[in-house]
């Protein structure tokens, strides 16, 4: 019961964020800094994680699915320039974030996928 209410409560922060970088649904959506990106597919099961510098730092995408679940993806090479990515098979992604750090470290606003955000 607690984790279901912490669940809607992250959901409903997500809600009210802003997204930073949603694009043109035709084309999935896509986050970046200089370290790092994101890109989600245009039908939300695919999510690719680059890192894109060899600077030491690892980078990870923290995502949501419409099945209420929250994942981690790590780009599979750790600190050097690369990039991971993941598919779901049910469900749909439906927030994320882009993080440094392989389990810990700053993310930037999450991106919430909705259907507000087709243009």
């Amino acid at each position: 019961m607690v984790s279901r209410i912490t669940l809607a409560a992250t959901t409903l922060a997500v809600l009210s964020a802003a997204s930073p970088a949603s694009a043109d649904a035709s084309d999935g959506w896509y986050d970046e800094a200089g370290w790092g990106s994101v890109t989600v597919s245009a039908d939300r099961k695919h999510i690719k994680v680059c890192d894109l510098s060899n600077d030491g730092r690892a980078i990870r995408v923290e995502y949501a699915t419409s099945y209420l679940q929250k994942w981690t993806l790590v780009d599979r090479n750790g600190a050097r320039w690369g990039c991971g990515a993941d598919s779901t098979f049910f469900s749909r992604i439906t927030a994320f974030k882009l993080c440094e750090g392989r389990t810990f470290g700053s993310c930037r606003p999450p991106v919430w996928i909705s259907r507000s955000s087709v243009r």
